[in-house]
């Protein structure tokens, strides 16, 4: 059962091969200005589609992530790693999901602001 998701616009659409097990919520900076919440999967898992813009953190030591958001509407999306492809670990913005979809996953949060 694949879940379906789209940012507010509806120009960028994501696929996910099933429920996520949990719903991560990060209070860093990125994360708290974007309203980011993330669900995780492989890149191989997930089908992406849309007109995006990136980020790459620049207040950080090392960046590793590239972000995506709508580059119409703005909607933060997805995350990917900056190593080339397929990655293990991509998020994606549980925002872009029907919240009754996800209702009653565990939401773990993480303290990205510490790190």
């Amino acid at each position: 059962m694949s879940i379906d998701g789209r940012c507010h616009c509806g120009a960028c659409t994501v696929r996910l091969p099933r429920l996520p097990d949990s719903v991560t919520e990060c209070n860093c900076s990125l994360c708290r200005a974007t309203g980011f919440r993330g669900v995780y999967f492989r890149s191989d898992e997930i089908e992406i589609a849309g007109d995006f813009d990136s980020y790459v953190r620049s207040d950080i030591g090392e960046a590793f992530l590239r972000n995506f958001r709508c580059s119409n509407c703005g909607m933060a999306t997805h995350w990917e790693p900056l190593t080339a492809p397929p990655h293990e670990r991509m998020g994606v913005n549980a925002n872009m999901l029907d919240p009754t979809a996800i209702a009653g996953l565990p939401v773990r949060h993480v303290d990205g602001a510490s790190w």
